[in-house]
């Protein structure tokens, strides 16, 4: 055959061309991350990971002599999230830390293993200015776990649930505080983009807390944005959902949608018109969403005769729909359920911009969108002044 004419084993000329497209695939050090770093000898062996959703990496490495070294490809600025496995071991779980990184390069790092979130990150401005907005944050956080314990005791937490007689007061009472931090949240966002318009960390945490923050805010917030990462998967996130939140704020008509329910049928929104419905986004892996479930079915049972239904959209996974029929059946949701079983990547989650569950949106019989995100007693209180009048 020609292609042996210098005799080398057909094998052997099989495994040059491998290694050959291998060594040209492979990224030099001026394409990838280089996290290097230090730990405590005591920690020779224990693993840290590294995953990032942005970028699709996931990797890990053992500590060895006291150092550490991982590499990935850089795709675009993005953070990249660490945990140790130590911490998740002796603690039955972890705290992780995330690293900003804005081009290729080395980062060097020192490693807490016990408390990942404590570790130092030397020489990445970004990180520093990130880390920075979030720690100012943290009295506010604090002062509100303070006026729990305070109205609740100190171990409140360990033992509420849903049959704790205190447990729809404690809920309202944190998501009245849990609303004026946001609120406060949401004002500091503005004040750190105007001072750091040109900064990834601005557009980070704008992606990061687009939820929060009003339609109209958020427009003005990305237009005082500099133009360096406005072709970043952040500003695309962004740019999605100030456009879902515009077209599903209060007064417009809600977007309508089509997705199959538990036994395949095809539902649509339109299909309700001429009733109030609540549309409500969970899953059944989400216990906030759970938690708020007996109030759903409370304002479903007192008001489904007089004109009022439910309408959910579970954001469960492929693979998984046992979990999302166990859940309905366990928490007794007997109205319409529909799911395209696409987690995250549900599309009616993503016309409705929808980043965190649970959420809602309460519609007229005109599918006018009236109230969002109202939930227990509030819930309760709107539908009594809609059937009063």
């Amino acid at each position: 055959m020609t292609t042996l004419k210098f005799k080398i084993p057909v094998m052997t000329l099989v495994l040059l061309t491998v290694s050959a497209m291998a060594f040209a695939q492979a990224p030099s050090d001026n394409q990838r991350v280089i996290f290097k770093g230090t730990a405590d000898t005591t920690y020779n062996g224990a693993m840290l990971i590294l995953y990032n959703k942005i970028t699709g990496d996931h990797d890990s490495v053992a500590i060895a002599n006291g150092r550490f070294q991982i590499a990935v490809p850089y795709k675009e600025p993005s953070r990249y999230m660490f945990y140790s496995e130590y911490e998740l071991k002796h603690k039955g779980g972890y705290s992780p830390y995330g690293i900003i990184i804005t081009g290729p390069g080395e980062i060097q790092l020192k490693a807490n293993m016990e408390n990942f979130s404590q570790t130092v990150v030397f020489d990445d401005p970004e990180n520093d200015l990130y880390v920075a907005f979030n720690n100012a944050g943290m009295p506010a956080r604090q002062a509100i776990m303070d006026k729990l314990t305070e109205k609740y005791g100190g171990d409140f937490r360990k033992h509420l649930d849903q049959k704790d007689p205190l447990y729809s007061e404690v809920n309202k009472y944190y998501n009245d505080l849990n609303s004026g931090y946001n609120n406060a949240q949401v004002g500091r966002l503005g004040e750190f983009i105007r001072r750091h318009p040109d900064s990834f960390a601005s557009m980070l945490l704008l992606s990061n807390m687009i939820t929060i923050v009003p339609s109209d805010s958020a427009s003005l917030y990305y237009s005082k944005l500099g133009k360096t990462y406005i072709n970043t998967s952040y500003a695309l996130n962004v740019q999605k959902t100030i456009a879902a939140k515009t077209n599903t704020a209060i007064g417009k008509i809600a977007p309508d949608f089509e997705q199959p329910d538990t036994a395949g049928k095809m539902i649509k929104l339109s299909d309700f018109k001429g009733k109030y419905v609540l549309l409500d986004f969970w899953a059944s892996w989400c216990m906030p969403c759970r938690e708020e479930n007996p109030n759903v079915v409370q304002a479903y049972q007192q008001f489904h005769d007089k004109g009022f239904t439910v309408l959910s959209v579970s954001l469960d996974q492929s693979g998984k729909k046992s979990a999302w029929l166990n859940a309905i059946h366990h928490d007794q949701l007997t109205w319409t359920q529909v799911s395209d079983l696409k987690f995250w990547n549900n599309s009616v989650a993503k016309l409705y911009g929808i980043q965190a569950i649970p959420q809602n949106f309460l519609l007229d019989k005109e599918g006018r969108i009236i109230a969002t995100n109202i939930k227990g007693d509030d819930l309760i209180k709107k539908l009594q002044e809609i059937f009063q009048k």
